[in-house]
């Protein structure tokens, strides 16, 4: 048979296929961001294997002749922002202009749909030729992405301890706590609760809930990632006349992808911004980083189009755009409407 669907378990796919399905990925990589390294393949298997349980992924792969020529994706949050869910189809540069994409978006909307799921978001590469496609569909840009890159190399050292010294003076009454994942019973329940500082990230018109992130939740990223032979560091800041946790950063380091790390969250509390804690935590972070990684040659980040707070902290650390996406929305009945699927 020419053309076969298939659904794809990556928990328990034999390796030969995730290998395959690595190779796939790497293709679509280099076209949102040509000339960049590609992502190890023991990297992207370690990810596969283990996914979260709230928050599961499902694909669908399409082979022409044998060969992959098309996936699937679908994820979305089990416990809250129960009508969202996330899709995505992605056809080889070689095999365009075919149909598989409608194909394969009737098992990704039959899913969503079996969830209960009824706003549809997909996320396309600023100025691609799909977002035409998407609005035709009835989707709308709804939120800008920005992914940016520190080169280790080109930080400027002396400016990051000056923002350090700058804190200390600033904001005497404040200190950073180090944890590493798994973080201590005693903290979780305040750092959890401190997470929900996130929820004052812009999300400009995207239609979505508030998170919450259970002590349960924590637990099972944790778990994720050090399966995934990576670690969580993270500094949070504590306000000692209270002994409240008032901020926090967050950054991934890989073993199976030593010279990439990750900048996760960064967050202040807005009773206690504009005291120079954002800076602070930064700064201390990626010096600890490359005392303690010094492998790591870059650092990835991803930030709101519209958090100009963030961006220009970024800016002035040495970040550069390397990638801007759009999280595209709409109604997932009118999706499955006019693309027929």
């Amino acid at each position: 048979m020419r053309i076969k669907i298939e659904q794809l378990e990556t928990a328990t796919a034999p390796e030969s296929v995730l290998s395959e399905l690595a190779e796939y990925h790497d293709v679509l990589d280099a076209e949102n961001i040509p000339g960049d390294p590609p992502t190890p393949v023991a990297m992207r298997i370690a990810k596969w294997r283990h996914s979260f349980a709230r928050f599961p992924e499902f694909r669908w792969i399409l082979r022409e002749h044998g060969e992959i020529a098309a996936v699937g994706l679908v994820h979305y949050d089990v416990e809250e922002n129960l009508a969202n869910g996330m899709g995505a189809v992605h056809v080889h540069p070689t095999r365009r202009g075919r149909g598989y994409a409608r194909l394969l978006a009737t098992p990704v909307l039959d899913h969503l749909e079996e969830q209960g799921r009824t706003r549809f978001e997909t996320w396309i590469k600023r100025g691609h030729p799909a977002e035409s496609l998407a609005e035709g569909l009835g989707l709308k840009s709804v939120y800008q992405e920005r992914r940016s890159r520190l080169l280790i190399a080109e930080l400027d050292r002396g400016l990051m301890r000056s923002w350090v010294e700058r804190a200390m003076e600033r904001a005497s009454d404040y200190e950073l706590l180090a944890m590493e994942s798994p973080f201590p019973e005693d903290y979780l329940g305040k750092f959890c609760a401190m997470m929900e500082i996130m929820n004052t990230a812009p999300t400009e018109d995207y239609e979505v809930d508030d998170e919450t992130i259970t002590p349960e939740t924590w637990r099972d990223i944790e778990d994720n990632v050090l399966k995934s032979q990576s670690q969580i560091h993270n500094l949070t800041v504590v306000h000692k006349p209270s002994g409240d946790f008032v901020g926090f950063t967050q950054m991934k380091t890989q073993d199976l992808q030593p010279d990439l790390a990750w900048q996760w969250d960064t967050g202040v509390h807005p009773d206690h911004r504009n005291r120079g804690l954002g800076r602070w935590l930064k700064a201390a972070m990626i010096e600890r980083i490359i005392l303690e990684y010094p492998e790591v040659e870059r650092v990835d980040t991803h930030n709101a189009g519209s958090n100009e707070p963030m961006l220009n902290i970024n800016i002035a650390m040495g970040f550069e755009a390397v990638l801007e996406e759009n999280a595209w929305q709409g109604d997932l009945g009118t999706v499955r409407e006019r693309l027929g699927a």
